[in-house]
C-alpha cells in the first residue's frame, strides 16, 4: 500500500521515540534539528496528528510555538495546551539550528540554552549515518522514506523544498517514478502550468504580476525548462510558433486549447501573426490544422469546387463530392469547425449523405410500400439536406449549398411527390377514409408542423438524453387539404365534433352545432370533451385532461422560408421544457400530434400558374376552384365535406412565385404526420391535490388527496400574492387530507383561489371558487 511523505514521517518520528527500558531510561523528548528550515511548511499539518509536536521560535500559543522557556514547561505538562497523554514523549522542532548548534553549550545563545540537556536526556530525530535529515535524504531513504532516487543539483534542491506542501500529503505523488527532477516538482507545485502559458500569452506581464513571487519564480522556471521560452511579450510571435508546432510538452497546451479554443479566443489573433510562409515537408513540417489562415485557404478552395459541382450531371457531382468530402472531413476535428470557421466542411459532412441517399431506389408501387421507404429511409435525405443548410450562416455559403441541394434533392423531392400524388390518385382511401377517433389520453400535446422527419430526430435525440422517457413513434396521415384549418381539428379531441357537412371558408370547417371553427370556438368545443385547453405549462394542475399547443414552425416557415432550419433546435428544447413538467406533475403518458407537415426547397419551388379568377380561395399549394371552372389539376374530397373536391398544384410547385417554403398540398412530406407516446418509466409521483370543496356560508370544508398532514390551506383573491390571503381561521392545517378554512366576512359572494400549500409555501395545486359557494 502506497504511503506518504506525511505518513512516513510520522512513523519514523514515532519510531525515533522507541527505547529498550531494560538498558537504557526512556527519553524525556525528541529534538528535531533542521539548519535550513527545510521541513517548516510541513510542521502546522504534523501537528494535527501529533498534538505533542512542539515549535523552537517566538510564542504563538494557536501555533504550540515558543521560547525555550515555554517548552520547558510544555514538557512538564505545566501548561493547558499540553493536551497529549502522559506516557506519550514530546517532539521539539528546531528551525535553523543544527546538531552542532546542540552541542556548543559554551556559546549557544542565552534563549536557547534551556534546551541544551535535552539533547542528554532524549534523543536526536536524525539519519542513521547521524546527519540531519533534509527532504532531499528523506525522499531517497529507502528504509524511512520513499526510495526514490533525486537528482542533487540546486535546481531540484529547491524546487523539492517549494514542492513540500503539495506533495506532502499525496500518496501517488510519486507514482511509476524511480527519479524525480525539478521539472517534475515545479510541476506538481504548478500543475496548471499549460493553462497559466495560455493566460500569460493572452495577458502578458499583467498575468506575471498577478504571481506571488515563489509561485513567478516556478513557472518562469517551468517556462525554460520545459517549453524552451522565456516568457517576455517581446518574443510573443517566436513563442506562437511554438504552440502551433504542437511538439514536445507544446502538444499539451495546444490540446489544452483545442478542447475550448472559444475560451481562448485571443490566441487565433497570434498563431495568425506567427504562422510561418513554409509549413515544411515530411517528418520536419508544421501541422496544417494550427493555422487559421490554411483553414481559410481550405474553405475557399472548397467554396469553388462546391460551385463548380452544380454545372456537372449528377453521377459526375456525386463522384466529386465524394472525393471533396474525403479531402475536407479532416478540418472537422480542427478548432477552426468548432469556432464557426469551417461551415462549409460542416455542410459537406451532409451534403454527400444526402446525395448518396437521393441516390437509392426505392419501391413505389403501392402508397404503403412508398411510406415504409420514406419512414425508415427517405426521411434522411430530408434530415441531411437541412443539417447541411443549417451548417451555413453567410448569404454566400448559403448560396453555394443551396446549389448543390437543389442539383441532388429537388430530383428526389420531385420523384418522391409525383409518385405519391399518383398513387394517391388511384387509391385515394388513406384521405377519404378518415374518421374521427375518440380521444384516450389525458394529456395531448399538439406541436405545430412537426414533420414527421423531425419527430423521428426529436425521438432519436429524446432517446439519447432522457433514457427514463419510453417512445412510440408511428406515422399517420393529415387530412387534407394539410392546412391548420382542416387538420388541427383531425388529430384533436373534437374531431367527432366537426361537421363533414360543411361549408369550405377558408379552408376551416364548422361544428355541428353550426358554428365556425374559430380558435375561440375550438377552445369551448375542448371543453364539452372534457379537457381544458392549457396555455402555459406552468398552469397545469394534477389530475386534469389538457390539449397544449406548442412550437411555431410553421410561422418561421412563411416567414423566413428556408432559415428555418435554424428553429429546429429551439423547438426541440421548447418540447423538452414542456414534457419535462408534464412528467414532473405527475402524468405517466404524453400524446404528441400535428397537423401537417410542410416542403422545403431552397432556392424556390417551382410555380404552377393558376389564374385568380378560376378559384374561390386559393392557398400556396391548394385551391377550391369555382363552379363550373375546368382545371387539369388533381382533384380530392374535402375531408370535412366530400362533396367539395379541392385542386391541388402538381408535383412540388406552388401557385406563387420563389417561394422556398409550402404546405398544404398532396406530397409524403406534407400529409405523412407523426403521432408519439411518450412514456415516463419513472414510478408516478403521488402529487397532492384539491379533491373537493364545499362552503358552509363563510368556512370552506376541503378534501385532498395525496396530502400529508401538516400541507396548509390558504384563500386569496390573486393566487400568487400571499398578502392577498382572506383567511381569518388559524388552524388552516391538513391532517387525514381533510381541512377547512374560515374567510372574512366581507368577502362572501367574490371570486377567490383555494391554494394548498407544502411547509414551505409552495403551490401543490389551486381551485377557483366563490366565496360562500
Amino acid at each position: 500500500m502506497r504511503e506518504s511523505i506525511f505518513e512516513k514521517i510520522i512513523k519514523a518520528l514515532k519510531l525515533s521515540t522507541l527505547h529498550n527500558s531494560s538498558v537504557m531510561d526512556r527519553p524525556e523528548v525528541i529534538l528535531w534539528p533542521d539548519p535550513e528550515e527545510q521541513w517548516k511548511a510541513a510542521i502546522p499539518v504534523l501537528k494535527h496528528e501529533l498534538p505533542e509536536l512542539l515549535t523552537y521560535g517566538q510564542y504563538e500559543a494557536g501555533l504550540k510555538q515558543g521560547p525555550a522557556i515555554w517548552i520547558k514547561c510544555m514538557v512538564s505538562k505545566m501548561l493547558p495546551e499540553a493536551n497529549w497523554e502522559d506516557n506519550t514523549i514530546p517532539i521539539i522542532y528546531l528551525p535553523g539550528i543544527s546538531k552542532t548548534d546542540l552541542r556548543k553549550v559554551e556559546t549557544a545563545v542565552f534563549d536557547l540554552q534551556p534546551l541544551l540537556e535535552y539533547q542528554y536526556t532524549g534523543n536526536l530525530f536524525l539519519q542513521e549515518n547521524g546527519k540531519e535529515w533534509t527532504i532531499l535524504a528523506f525522499v531517497e531513504n529507502i528504509q524511512h522514506g520513499m526510495g526514490i532516487k533525486v537528482q542533487k543539483d540546486n535546481s531540484t534542491k529547491n524546487a523539492l523544498k517549494k514542492a513540500l506542501p503539495s506533495i506532502l500529503m499525496e500518496k501517488e505523488a510519486f507514482l511509476n517514478k524511480s527519479q524525480i527532477d525539478a521539472g517534475f516538482l515545479n510541476t506538481l507545485v504548478f500543475p496548471e502550468i499549460n493553462e497559466s502559458i495560455l493566460q500569460w500569452m493572452i495577458q502578458g506581464e499583467s498575468f506575471l504580476n498577478s504571481m506571488d513571487l515563489s509561485k513567478k519564480a516556478v513557472f518562469i522556471e517551468l517556462c525554460k525548462g520545459q517549453f524552451d521560452f522565456v516568457p517576455d511579450v517581446k518574443n510573443i510571435k517566436e513563442i506562437a510558433l511554438k504552440l502551433g508546432s504542437q511538439s514536445g510538452s507544446w502538444k499539451n497546451v495546444w490540446q489544452l486549447y483545442a478542447n475550448n479554443p472559444k475560451k481562448y479566443s485571443q490566441i487565433e489573433g497570434l498563431l495568425r501573426q506567427a504562422k510561418p510562409a513554409d509549413l515544411g515537408i515530411g517528418m520536419y513540417s508544421l501541422p496544417s490544422e494550427s493555422w487559421p489562415q490554411v483553414n481559410e485557404l481550405e474553405e475557399s478552395k472548397l467554396a469553388d469546387a462546391l460551385q463548380s459541382l452544380t454545372k456537372m450531371d449528377i453521377p459526375k457531382a456525386y463522384s466529386k463530392l465524394l472525393e471533396l468530402e474525403n479531402i475536407h472531413r479532416v478540418r472537422r476535428d480542427w478548432i477552426w469547425a468548432e469556432l464557426d470557421k469551417s461551415p462549409l466542411a460542416i455542410s459537406l459532412s451532409y451534403l454527400h449523405l444526402m446525395a448518396g441517399n437521393s441516390q437509392c431506389s426505392f419501391s413505389n408501387f403501392s402508397l404503403e410500400q412508398l411510406r415504409i421507404y420514406y419512414t425508415d429511409e427517405g426521411c434522411n435525405v430530408d434530415l441531411y439536406m437541412r443539417k447541411a443548410l443549417q451548417a451555413v450562416k453567410s448569404s454566400k455559403d448559403k448560396e453555394i449549398v443551396s446549389g448543390v441541394i437543389r442539383l441532388f434533392y429537388k430530383p428526389w423531392l420531385e420523384s418522391i411527390t409525383e409518385r405519391f400524388q399518383k398513387l394517391v390518385e388511384e387509391s385515394p382511401e388513406i384521405f377519404t377514409g378518415q374518421t374521427a377517433k375518440e380521444e384516450t389520453f389525458d394529456f395531448v400535446l399538439f406541436v405545430d408542423a412537426f414533420r414527421y422527419e423531425l419527430a423521428k430526430e426529436f425521438i432519436q435525440k429524446l432517446e439519447k438524453d432522457s433514457p427514463g422517457i419510453k417512445s412510440f413513434l408511428s406515422p399517420s396521415w393529415s387530412a387534407i387539404p394539410s392546412l391548420t384549418p382542416t387538420a388541427k381539428a383531425n388529430v384533436s379531441p373534437i374531431a367527432g365534433l366537426v361537421s363533414v357537412n360543411s361549408e369550405c371558408r377558408e379552408f376551416r370547417p364548422q361544428l355541428k352545432n353550426t358554428k365556425d371553427l374559430t380558435t375561440t370556438a375550438f377552445r369551448d368545443a375542448l371543453k364539452t370533451q372534457g379537457f381544458e385547453y392549457l396555455p402555459k405549462v406552468s398552469d397545469l394542475e394534477s389530475g386534469k385532461k389538457y390539449w397544449m399547443e406548442i412550437g411555431d414552425i410553421d410561422t418561421k416557415g412563411h416567414q423566413e422560408q428556408s432559415a428555418l432550419v435554424r428553429r429546429v433546435d429551439e423547438l426541440f428544447d421548447q418540447i423538452m421544457e414542456a414534457l419535462d413538467e408534464i412528467f414532473d406533475k405527475g402524468y405517466q403518458k404524453v400524446k404528441i400530434v400535428t397537423d401537417h407537415g410542410w416542403l422545403l426547397l431552397p432556392g424556390g419551388l417551382p410555380k404552377t400558374q393558376l389564374y385568380a379568377d378560376l378559384a374561390e380561395t386559393r392557398w400556396g399549394r391548394c385551391a377550391l376552384i369555382k363552379e363550373g371552372a375546368v382545371s387539369p389539376l388533381l382533384h380530392l374530397p374535402w375531408r370535412w365535406n366530400p362533396s367539395i373536391f379541392i385542386a391541388y398544384a402538381p408535383g412540388i410547385s406552388f401557385f406563387k412565385a420563389n417561394e422556398e417554403y409550402a404546405h398544404g398540398g398532396i406530397s409524403i412530406h406534407e400529409c405523412l404526420i407523426p403521432e408519439i407516446i411518450l412514456e415516463s418509466k419513472s414510478k408516478p409521483k403521488d402529487n397532492a391535490f384539491i379533491k373537493s370543496i364545499k362552503w358552509v356560508n363563510l368556512k370552506c370544508n376541503v378534501e385532498t388527496e395525496h396530502a400529508p398532514d401538516g400541507y396548509q390551506l390558504d384563500v386569496r383573491t390573486k393566487a400568487a400574492d400571499e398578502h392577498s390571503s382572506i383567511v381569518i381561521s388559524k388552524n388552516n392545517v391538513i391532517a387525514g387530507n381533510k381541512g377547512r378554512v374560515m374567510v372574512s366576512e366581507d368577502a362572501e359572494g367574490n371570486a377567490a383561489t383555494i391554494l394548498l400549500l407544502d411547509p414551505n409555501g409552495v403551490i401543490m395545486d389551486k381551485k377557483l371558487t366563490t366565496i360562500g359557494g
